[in-house]
């Protein structure tokens, strides 16, 4: 569980750099990892939760798979991936 505030800010921002695609695909091997995120929109709203499916490629960039019904398929390039692998895989 990641709850520092430095952490999510990096992340949040790794996020926003995914360029998506509303596509149903399937993926040759099981995710490299499995992420589940809390998005607060509003503080008298309930928490939204997205989980995500994420694959990290040879090339450095990374596949992200998610059960956002507008953000199913999305790509990541080589230094926000990098992020994702500092703070969700350390």
């Amino acid at each position: 569980m990641i709850t520092d505030n430095e952490s999510i800010e990096l992340l949040s921002e790794a996020f926003k750099k995914i360029k998506w695609d509303n596509r149903m695909v399937k993926m040759a091997r099981k995710p490299d990892l499995n992420a589940t995120l809390f998005y607060t929109f509003d503080e008298n709203m309930p928490e939204r939760i997205v989980e995500y499916e994420i694959w990290f490629n040879e090339n450095g960039t990374a596949t992200i798979i998610s059960n956002n019904e507008n953000k199913s398929y999305g790509e990541l390039d080589n230094e926000s991936a990098k992020t994702l692998i500092n703070i969700l895989l350390k």
